[in-house]
């Protein structure tokens, strides 16, 4: 398959389409996809859903691994839009941190099937499919952690000791972790069972004790 990062996963004929269409079939993909992951899913399944013929599908997407990730990209595009709209109104290192772990509940549960996803492109079956998008997603997400943290130990926000490529590590491992407990089954089961019905039910608490554990371990406090 074509490395993405050269060619975008959509041909020039789906980005010709109206943006309406766009998304009709975007998000067929992506329930077709959460429902069977992305080996069972038939492509003549992501067309009758999205309401289009198969020829017209592999117009607009080469192949099934083009389709996934289209889907999985378009998804991603929008956390990482929300991310910079909550990053831009939060003015120092620490609210930055507070705005994303607030955001990660909410966002989380309406965008559940393109977090399926997303720890599906993980597995070891699907290590080829997802090398270059993690590398390109990732590779996003760990600089923008590690300036943040970097310059919150500039502004003494945090212990002076902190490795900020290390920390940045950490910290995106437990947002990520976070997002699949509201999103993907198993994990939304891990976290009932680690807080019990009644923490399991309250976001609120959860996020507090989140950002109270993140104060310990990157400021000491």
């Amino acid at each position: 398959m074509p490395s993405p990062s050269a060619t975008p996963p959509a041909s020039p004929v789906f980005q010709r389409l109206p943006a309406a269409k766009q998304r009709i079939i975007l998000d067929a993909a992506a329930a077709e996809f959460a429902r069977q992951g992305f080996t069972a899913a038939k492509v003549d399944d992501v067309a009758a859903r999205a309401g289009i013929s198969v020829g017209s599908l592999y117009q607009y997407f080469v192949t099934k691994e083009r389709c996934f990730l289209a889907v999985l990209e378009d998804g991603i595009a929008e956390l990482q839009g929300r991310l910079e709209e909550v990053l831009a109104g939060a003015a120092g290192p620490w609210e930055r941190i507070e705005a994303i772990v607030r955001l990660i509940p909410g966002h989380s549960r309406r965008h559940a099937e393109i977090l399926r996803l997303y720890h599906e492109i993980g597995g070891e079956g699907l290590s080829d499919l997802g090398r270059d998008f993690c590398e390109r997603f990732e590779g996003l997400s760990a600089r923008v952690y590690a300036a943040l943290l970097a310059e919150a130990r500039s502004a003494g926000a945090v212990r002076a000791d902190l490795d900020e490529r290390y920390a940045a590590f950490c910290l995106d491992s437990l947002f990520v972790a976070l997002q699949f407990s509201f999103a993907c089954d198993y994990h939304r089961l891990r976290k009932a069972v680690y807080l019990g019905p009644e923490r399991d039910a309250d976001d609120e608490a959860l996020v507090a004790r989140v950002l109270q554990f993140l104060r310990y371990g990157l400021a000491g406090k």
